[in-house]
């Protein structure tokens, strides 16, 4: 029988038990310590069952999920309320991981502790875990558990000869694909630098506030808005900032993170009404980047999810990405598998014509994977 704890703190959670360290950055100690102080808010859910076997995991009351690719009700295409649901890991850079002590909790084990009340005056009807890869979903699957496919994760695998031998290794038509954004911005003169980030500045908040407006509207806040979010990122181990120059000016910019072996992708900002910055968004998406990660030594480049075609052009290999619904057996569990088959139906971002059909299950991916 599994003891369940909520903590006010993950300090507190990992001080009751210790847990191995987390493979991603985003369910890494020092990212979710910055997103509490960014205004994150946790329930923390220690699950033991043995001296050594348990398992971690941020919890969020499905109402008080505000960002809408982690909502219950997208996830779940509206099958049940969000009031009757929990959402467990971090809801940011949508690859999902569960933290676990020196043993690991089995899958059934796990989900008997996501259906305790808690604080909650009743259990959950149904505990998501979103943005899991293949392995761990499969385990959930097995387990009896609905999973349906939500994303696809876009990883670019680093050559040991470098950028030469990322080119080298392409498809004639990605090769021609990237020499035609090298050449567009070589001929525009645009400039790429890439170095530590060491705190906020003019040029990068306001080329950061530009991008969320182009994708929103409504946005109105000014660049400053992210000063205090880029201290806080230059504050952890590894973390960089490549620029775009053009005619003297930063036209572009993009946080990165070097957390273990692998260089992950952030926030990126390029202010494409000035002319020549066409194909500039390429260059610090995908090619500083992987330049930056064979320095480093890193074995990957983690893109994420989102305009998979543009990414698989450019080489990066694509992973399935799964919700898990943990349900009691009945009614509930068959309105989420529902839901989960049709999400999957009719995904944002489906993965590009000619990769062949999405799997139909994590089991079912036999591919080479980051989580295994």
């Amino acid at each position: 029988m599994i003891g369940s704890y909520a903590y006010a703190s993950l300090p507190e959670a990992t001080a009751r038990h210790p847990l191995a360290p987390a493979r991603g950055l985003y369910s890494s100690d020092s990212w979710l310590e910055l997103l509490h102080g960014h205004g994150h808010r946790y329930r923390w859910l220690l699950m033991c069952a043995r001296e050594r076997a348990a398992a971690l995991t941020p919890l969020t009351d499905g109402p008080a999920v505000q960002t809408a690719r982690y909502h219950p009700g997208f996830l779940l295409h509206g099958r049940l309320p969000a009031e009757h649901c929990v959402v467990a890991g971090p809801r940011t850079g949508y690859l999902n991981e569960l933290r676990y002590g020196p043993e690991r909790l089995p899958a059934d084990e796990v989900a008997e502790g996501l259906l305790t009340p808690g604080e909650r005056e009743a259990a959950p009807e149904a505990a998501l875990l979103p943005y899991l890869p293949s392995g761990p979903a499969a385990a959930f699957e097995t387990a009896g558990h609905p999973v349906g496919l939500i994303a696809w994760d876009a990883w670019l695998d680093v050559p040991a000869t470098g950028f030469d031998g990322y080119l080298a290794g392409l498809e004639k038509p990605h090769r021609h694909q990237v020499k035609d954004d090298l050449r567009r911005y070589t001929m525009a003169g645009v400039a790429f630098s890439t170095r530590p980030l060491t705190g906020p500045d003019d040029d990068t908040g306001d080329l950061l506030a530009l991008h969320e407006r182009m994708y929103g509207s409504a946005y109105d806040r000014p660049g400053s808005r992210f000063s205090r979010y880029l201290a806080r990122c230059a504050e952890l181990p590894g973390a960089y900032v490549v620029r775009a120059r053009l005619a003297g000016r930063t036209v572009g910019c993009h946080l990165v993170f070097h957390y273990r072996d692998v260089l992950w992708v952030r926030l990126i900002g390029v202010d494409e009404s000035r002319p020549g910055t066409r194909g500039c968004y390429f260059g610090l998406m995908f090619y500083e980047p992987l330049r930056l990660a064979h320095e480093l030594g890193a074995r990957a480049v983690h893109l994420g999810i989102g305009t998979s075609r543009a990414k698989s052009r450019r080489g990066a290999r694509l992973e399935p990405l799964w919700t898990v619904a943990v349900t009691a057996r009945g009614p509930a569990r068959e309105r989420a598998q529902e839901g989960l088959a049709a999400r999957a139906l009719d995904l944002p971002d489906p993965a590009p014509e000619g990769d062949g059909p999405p799997p139909d299950s994590p089991s079912a991916w036999a591919r080479p994977s980051w989580a295994g």
